[in-house]
């Protein structure tokens, strides 16, 4: 059965609500923490490599706080999103971005990009724009982050991020075709959306049945069941300081699934 979305749409940006989920036989199951993180996440932060004054400082951090010159920096950006400029929608993103290499997802053959696109379906003039994007030195997508600017009003930020997925399966796979690599029949994605400041984790799994489905614009007929897990927070609905331990557990798991594509 066509499904007839790509056609519908004006902009060259992929902007995915939840029909195409549904038209994509694409579901969103919610698990709880103890589900996606069953090693547990009260590790120390020291065990980690994070500042240990992070567990304990929030966004009130004054100038001359006993603390190192990044972990200072990083609390005043923190202040800078949730009280003086909280809509201020580049601060989010770049604040994001810090958020991500503070819990140690970069490492040395690998960066992390702000206002990233990665080409959609491969002969459509469409690109799927990610937030933050981590990549490798060969240009693999290794995780997504997509923000949602704001905690108020509807959002498609998860559908966008599911099609931002697609996007980075097709992307790597071509990449490993460049390199004389054989494509792979399916790579699962870490993900994160973050709404305000909450992040979402959540694994999303890409099939060469789905990618084709969706260059196609056919309904596939094996479902795909992508796994989210919320976290609970007690400010506003949103977080004032990151649940850093989620981000240090989280990358561990994505490690584990962007491991299987890298080589």
């Amino acid at each position: 059965m066509a499904i007839d979305f790509r056609s519908a749409r004006s902009s060259s940006d992929v902007d995915w609500d939840d029909n195409e989920l549904m038209g994509y036989n694409i579901t969103v199951t919610a698990i709880p923490p103890q589900q996606l993180f069953p090693q547990g996440t009260d590790v120390p932060l020291t065990v980690t490599g994070l500042d240990p004054a992070l567990a304990t400082a929030d966004s009130d951090v004054h100038v001359d706080a006993d603390v190192s010159a990044s972990t200072l920096r990083f609390l005043v950006n923190l202040r800078f999103v949730t009280t003086i400029m909280p809509d201020h929608e580049p601060s989010i993103d770049t604040f994001a971005c810090d958020v991500l290499i503070t819990a140690g997802f970069q490492q040395r053959r690998f960066g992390v990009l702000t206002a990233y696109q990665i080409p959609f379906c491969y002969d459509i003039d469409e690109v799927a724009q990610i937030s933050i994007c981590l990549k490798d030195f060969e240009s693999k997508t290794l995780l997504l982050l997509q923000t949602n600017k704001t905690q108020m009003g509807p959002s498609n930020v998860e559908a966008r991020m599911i099609a931002g997925a697609i996007a980075a399966y097709q992307f790597n796979n071509n990449n490993r075709q460049e390199m004389g690599l054989h494509p792979l029949d399916v790579m699962t994605m870490p993900c994160i959306t973050m709404v305000g400041l909450r992040p979402t984790f959540y694994l999303v799994p890409v099939t060469k049945a789905l990618s084709d489905a969706v260059i196609s614009g056919q309904y596939p007929s094996d479902r795909t069941e992508v796994l989210k897990c919320e976290v609970a927070s007690d400010y506003n609905g949103g977080m004032e300081a990151p649940e850093y331990r989620y981000y240090v557990a989280f990358r561990s798991i994505a490690k584990s699934h962007w491991k299987r594509f890298l080589n």
